[in-house]
């Protein structure tokens, strides 16, 4: 893994995901080299590099957060858009936690992705702080296949244990039920175990969305697994079949099931 340590021009961004005003990303690549991600195909970060492999740690931009801040208080921040905000770096850096300090001082509403339990680490700032949720990203159950296509990231059984560790705590969490991806998530044993899972770990939200196809992250996954049924453009039958089971199954345990899109 190469670490550089680089200085940013500005911290906060805006964000057109839905349900977020503004983007902070205190590093740029992840360690977690998930195959599927679309982070590199949206940032074009070192296109040279096989994904997962590099990650610059952008260290001013705690500093730079204070500055603007007090210029953009209104709004949603999300932190974590294209990158997990507590990967193995952020332990030896901390910059996710001091921003998560300058946020609460402002009174910020935020929402943080993450895969890693290393969130724990900043309780002492999430309890009580009703304006921030979490969420966590769980799309694969199987465990031998999140490990292929996950290989950096923490076991999915973790992430579950994780959700029910922040819930005890108190903090706002969502289930980020995503990428969902044809071939590789079975649409009725796999989904039914999902939301079973996140019942067991006292989720009240599950967000979900597909497998998003950007070029490189087919390219990755096609060459891990050649024989995987996935094309451009996924059929909105498959979509309507998703949702379906996740409905069904989000109302037998009286779970709300949201859409990222």
């Amino acid at each position: 893994m190469e670490l550089k340590v680089v200085e940013c021009k500005t911290a906060i961004s805006p964000s057109r995901l839905p349900g977020l005003d503004w983007a902070v990303n205190p590093y740029r690549g992840c360690a977690h080299g998930c195959l599927y991600c679309y982070a590199q195909d949206v940032t074009r970060f070192r296109m040279d590099t096989r994904w997962g492999t590099c990650v610059e740690v952008k260290v001013n931009l705690p500093r730079l957060l204070k500055k603007e801040l007090g210029r953009k208080a209104l709004g949603v921040y999300g932190i974590g858009t294209v990158t997990d905000p507590y990967q193995p770096a952020e332990e030896r850096f901390g910059l996710t936690r001091a921003c998560l300090g300058t946020f609460k001082e402002m009174g910020a509403n935020i929402s943080i992705l993450t895969k890693s339990p290393l969130i724990l680490r900043d309780l002492d700032i999430l309890k009580g702080y009703e304006k921030a949720e979490v969420g966590v990203s769980i799309g694969i159950v199987n465990e031998h296949m999140a490990a292929v296509l996950e290989p950096g990231a923490p076991s999915p059984r973790r992430r579950f244990e994780l959700l029910r560790e922040l819930n005890a705590a108190g903090v706002r969490t969502y289930l980020m039920a995503a990428p969902i991806i044809p071939g590789v998530c079975d649409l009725d044993a796999d989904l039914e175990r999902l939301v079973s899972f996140a019942h067991d770990a006292s989720v009240g939200s599950i967000m979900w969305d597909s497998f998003n196809p950007r070029p490189l992250a087919m390219k990755r996954l096609k060459e891990c697994m050649p024989q995987l049924p996935i094309s451009q453009e996924t059929p909105a039958s498959r979509l309507f079949r998703v949702r379906s089971t996740l409905l069904k199954e989000c109302d037998r345990w009286g779970i709300r099931l949201l859409d990222a899109f």
